[in-house]
């Protein structure tokens, strides 16, 4: 029956800004509220996206968000690993990664090849904007998987053509 799984939010999950600021792009990011029972990000997503972001897509919707109590803002207790992560990935990437390690959570949200390969070798799953996409399709949402990623790529965002035409066919 449509629609019957979208309940099922069993998953906890840190955002990473790409993923925050995609979906902003495309107006879902109640999307993470829907899908995930908990949702943070760290004190460097929160300023990357709401504080130097400011008047950009997706500030307005974090800042948003937070007041409304469903994403929360966290700090990250392991600075030394933070500070390991930072030569090969920007801040944010690395707070993000490391409280999800930190809260045991089940997904880093994060876009960037780079650290999710990193997030991957350190045992943590990863999911970017097209997964969250899809996981809301596979819960029933009524969505237009193929508008949404359309949209998504209109404005910058990057992805292969062959993912595309998998993605797409699935």
């Amino acid at each position: 029956m449509p629609g019957s799984n979208q309940e099922m939010k069993a998953f906890r999950a840190v955002a990473d800004s790409s993923c925050l600021i995609g979906l902003a792009q495309i107006n879902q990011i109640e999307l993470l509220k829907k899908l995930f029972s908990e949702v943070c990000i760290p004190q460097a997503v929160h300023d990357e996206v709401v504080i130097k972001g400011k008047g950009e897509t997706g500030s307005e919707e974090t800042e948003s968000a937070i007041k409304q109590g469903w994403l929360k803002k966290m700090t990250v207790n392991d600075k030394m690993a933070v500070s390991a992560l930072t030569p090969v990935l920007s801040r944010g990437e690395s707070e993000v990664i490391v409280l999800c390690k930190e809260l045991e959570f089940d997904y880093a949200l994060i876009d960037d090849k780079t650290a999710r390969n990193m997030a991957e070798l350190m045992g943590v799953n990863t999911m970017g904007v097209i997964g969250i996409i899809m996981l809301a399709e596979e819960r029933g949402f009524s969505i237009d998987k193929k508008k949404l990623i359309d949209q998504l790529i209109d404005s910058g965002f990057r992805i292969s053509d062959r993912l595309y035409r998998r993605i797409i066919s699935e």
